[in-house]
C-alpha cells in the first residue's frame, strides 16, 4: 500500500511570492499542496471575489490538488483567556473556512493555542474554551462541507489523547484530526499516537526535529523514525495525504526534494 504524499508551502513564505512557489513545486511532480493562509501568500480578509477566483485558477492551471489551508497565525488562539482575542480567533477560522470553500480545498487545520506560562487557569479552562470555538467554527463547517482538523501543537491541545478527548466530546462528523510528526515527537511518542487516534485522522504532517530543539526540518535532519510512522500509517489503512510540512527557507527546494526522496524508500508516493 502507497501512502500519498505532497507538501506544504510553508517554507517558501518569505522567500517567494505564491505564484513562484506553486511553479516550483508543480516542477518536482508533486500533486498534493498545503497553502498557508497567512500573509503574504494569502490571508482570507484581504481576498476579494476576484483574487479568490485567480488563486484557485492557479492551482488549477498547474494540476495541483488543494487539499488543505492552515492558518498558521501564533495569534490565532481559541484558547486565549482575553475575550477579545478569542472572538476575534474564531472568526478568523471562520473566515478561513469560507475562503477553503471557494479555493475548493477540503480541510482547515486548527491549533488550539497556548496558556500563558507563568499564570494560567486551570486547564480545564481552557477545555472549554477550545471546545465552544470548536461548535461555533463547526456550524461554518457543515454549511460548507469543510473539515475541520484539529492538529496537536502548543500548549493546549498537544497530545494524541488531547485530541482523541475533544473529538470523543464534539460529536460531529466534520470534526476530524490531524497529527504532526515532529510536533508528536517532542513530547511523546509518535507511533502509538497515530494508532491511538486512527478511527479520525484525516491529515498527517511529515517533518523532522531533534528534542528538546522544535523545529519542521527536512526529513534525516533529525531523529523522527520515518519507517516506523509509516509502517504505522500503513497498518491503520490511512487513507489522506501525508503533507510534507517543512521550515527550511535557506533551500526550500531541497529541503523538500531530499525529504521526497528519503520518504519514498518507505512507501510515500507523490
Amino acid at each position: 500500500m502507497a501512502l500519498k504524499l505532497g507538501t506544504a508551502l510553508y517554507t517558501y513564505l518569505w522567500n517567494f511570492p505564491l505564484e513562484e512557489a506553486v511553479k516550483r513545486v508543480a516542477g518536482m511532480g508533486i500533486k498534493y499542496v498545503e497553502l498557508m493562509n497567512t500573509v503574504p501568500h494569502a490571508w482570507a480578509r484581504g481576498m476579494d471575489k476576484k483574487a479568490r477566483e485567480k488563486m484557485r485558477n492557479l492551482f488549477e492551471s498547474h494540476k495541483l490538488e488543494l487539499v488543505a489551508l492552515n492558518p498558521t497565525f501564533l495569534d490565532v488562539n481559541i484558547a486565549s483567556t482575553n475575550p477579545g482575542f478569542y472572538q476575534e480567533s474564531i472568526r478568523q477560522l471562520i473566515e478561513t473556512v469560507e475562503l477553503c470553500h471557494e479555493l475548493g480545498a477540503k480541510i482547515v487545520i486548527v491549533t488550539a493555542g497556548k496558556r500563558h506560562p507563568l499564570i494560567a487557569p486551570p486547564y480545564e479552562h481552557f477545555w472549554k474554551l477550545v471546545k465552544e470555538a470548536t461548535y461555533q467554527v463547526l456550524e461554518t463547517c457543515e454549511k460548507f462541507n469543510v473539515i475541520f482538523g484539529l492538529e496537536n501543537g502548543w500548549t493546549v491541545i498537544d497530545k494524541a489523547h488531547q485530541l482523541k478527548r475533544m473529538k470523543d466530546e464534539v460529536k460531529d462528523d466534520h470534526l476530524k484530526i490531524v497529527f504532526d510528526a515532529a510536533n508528536a515527537h517532542m513530547v511523546e511518542q509518535v507511533v502509538p499516537g497515530i494508532e491511538l487516534l486512527k478511527d479520525h485522522l484525516v491529515h498527517f504532517h511529515l517533518s523532522d526535529c531533534a528534542p528538546p530543539v522544535w523545529a519542521h526540518d527536512p526529513v534525516g535532519m533529525g531523529n523522527v523514525d520515518f519507517k516506523a510512522v509509516a509502517a504505522a500509517l500503513k497498518r491503520i489503512n490511512f487513507k489522506g495525504v501525508s503533507m510534507l510540512e517543512t521550515t527550511y527557507p535557506k533551500d526550500p527546494d531541497g529541503g523538500i526534494l531530499t525529504s521526497l526522496e528519503k520518504l519514498k524508500e518507505f512507501g510515500w508516493e507523490v
